[in-house]
């Protein structure tokens, strides 16, 4: 008997349950704040909010990396709100005389670039982002020549711990 009972309540339970979810379903969103200035909405609000961000970032998605890359996306906002568009190449080239980390280089070197080439000056920004990628290849023959050498190393130790096995 109280297998019957207990099969009651818990139908009764999944039966309220899915009434709930569409009694929600057809209640309409709540209104969102009109982004500023026309502006589309940017960053993690844009991406399913804080809560996925802190997601991301706490399985790596994010780095140290991503506040650089955070604060000049707010920096470029700010610029292009105030109409100083003009001073973020010199903020880029800052950026670029102070890191070292490939990502944020790539992105200021992309975002440079971009800048350039507003007032139809291409050849600047061709020249850009081929600095750009000329410093990335280098980046990419160099990891690959240390995994190379760490692969041997390993090799080297592998086959020096099969050896005393065998014999």
């Amino acid at each position: 008997m109280s297998c019957k009972t207990l099969l009651a309540s818990t139908l009764a339970a999944l039966l309220a349950g899915s009434v709930t979810l569409v009694m929600a379903q057809d209640r309409p969103a709540p209104p969102s704040a009109p982004a500023p200035h026309g502006m589309a909405m940017r960053g993690p609000a844009a991406h399913g909010g804080y809560r996925h961000a802190m997601h991301m970032h706490r399985f790596g998605f994010e780095g140290p990396r991503s506040s650089v890359i955070g604060d000049l996306h707010g920096l470029e906002r700010l610029y292009m709100l105030s109409g100083r568009g003009k001073d973020l190449a010199a903020l880029y080239n800052e950026v670029l005389a102070k890191s070292q980390d490939p990502h944020v280089r790539d992105y200021v070197y992309r975002h440079l670039a971009h800048l350039q080439a507003r007032p139809a000056n291409v050849d600047q920004a061709i020249a850009t982002l081929r600095k750009g990628l000329d410093e990335s290849l280098a980046n990419e023959a160099k990891m690959r020549a240390e995994r190379e050498k760490m692969r041997e190393v390993w090799m080297q130790r592998r086959t020096e711990a099969a050896k005393p096995a065998a014999d």
